[in-house]
């Protein structure tokens, strides 16, 4: 009888300890440890002298392409700076301190540190190294990176940082002005329909986007299913499966927690925060921490493990790739010079990197 007075007295105990953490702050928690992971193996990368620009090989780039992929760079930045006024700036001199669509917008900037996982355990995207770039911080940084001279792929600094904010973060509000328009034309679709259809616009947009850019020869996306694939087999393929994944799936769970905000306007990764007795700015860090660890762990589960599947289950790459696309990342088959693809050995290392 006492034992069992005791383990209800224990389960009470645990249930008031859990009554007492709002969610708030184990999210909280949780992004502070993303946050201290993604320092952590930046700092790595560059101690280690890895942080260096990856060589685009003997083929030239044609005028008129190094002229585009200048001037992109160019406007992309532009672009990112204008955002950054508009998302976080200027609400933040309006309201007196930043608010919850710029948390998401500076949330989204980071994103850049996933955009290399692509390639975790086989190579699956290309990125032209005539870009200003420093390699990549992935083997011998990341730990347990298995792709074969992963920091070769040229991460373009000026373009993918902002990028995934204007192809992106910034899709999610004319997406929800959409739902809202629709919902007033259609009073009785529910919340779950709206949220449906927004996350289906989200995808045809992202690809739509994406398979104009990918005409450019900026990036490519070689290691797709083709059955899944449109415009398969050609070097500007784009996968099916990344705009599910990435303009569907990850771009919409951003979008999802704007559109089911309460009466105040709070995300629901924000609850509890008002019943936290802690100072204004203990107050913000706390919520821009929660905010972080959604966004990270968002695309981490609906995007980057899952592209792990589609890049080890990839056909042959497209032929045509020069040498500042391939960039040394085809070091795959018996003699160390085939890109992945079905019944092509795959190396791996025989002790972690890490």
């Amino acid at each position: 009888m006492s034992a069992v007075i005791r383990d209800r007295s224990r389960s009470v105990g645990q249930s008031l300890v859990q009554a007492a953490t709002p969610p708030v702050v184990r999210w909280a928690w949780a992004g502070g440890a993303i946050l201290l992971f993604i320092l952590f193996v930046m700092a790595r990368w560059f101690i280690s002298g890895h942080a260096v620009p990856t060589a685009p090989g003997p083929d030239v780039l044609p005028h008129a392409a190094a002229q585009f992929i200048f001037w992109v760079q160019c406007v992309a930045t532009v672009l990112g700076v204008l955002f950054f006024t508009m998302f976080v700036i200027r609400p933040w001199i309006r309201e007196g301190h930043m608010t919850t669509t710029g948390m998401l917008y500076v949330c989204w900037l980071t994103l850049f540190f996933q955009d290399p996982m692509m390639s975790y355990t086989s190579a699956s995207l290309l990125y032209n190294s005539y870009m200003v770039n420093l390699g990549t911080w992935t083997l011998g940084s990341m730990p347990g990176w298995t792709s074969p001279n992963g920091n070769n792929l040229p991460e373009p600094l000026l373009l993918i940082i902002v990028g995934y904010t204007i192809i992106g973060y910034s899709l999610c509000f004319p997406v929800l002005m959409m739902l809202n328009k629709i919902k007033e034309r259609w009073t009785g679709l529910s919340k779950f329909q709206l949220a449906t259809l927004g996350i289906l616009i989200l995808i045809v947009m992202d690809t739509i986007f994406e398979s104009l850019l990918l005409r450019t020869g900026v990036y490519a996306y070689p290691g797709g299913i083709r059955e899944i694939t449109l415009f398969a087999g050609q070097t500007y393929q784009f996968p099916m499966s990344e705009g599910i994944c990435y303009g569907g799936f990850t771009i919409g769970a951003t979008m999802l927690l704007l559109f089911y905000r309460d009466d105040r306007g709070q995300t629901f990764v924000e609850r509890g925060l008002e019943k936290l007795r802690v100072g204004e700015m203990s107050r913000q860090w706390i919520k821009f921490l929660a905010l972080f660890a959604y966004v990270h762990l968002s695309m981490l589960f609906v995007f980057t493990v899952p592209m792990q599947w589609f890049a080890l289950h990839s056909d042959p790459f497209p032929q045509g790739y020069p040498s500042y696309m391939i960039n040394g990342l085809c070091a795959y088959g018996p003699n160390a010079d085939q890109c992945p693809g079905p019944g092509v050995l795959m190396p791996r290392p025989k002790n972690n990197p890490f």
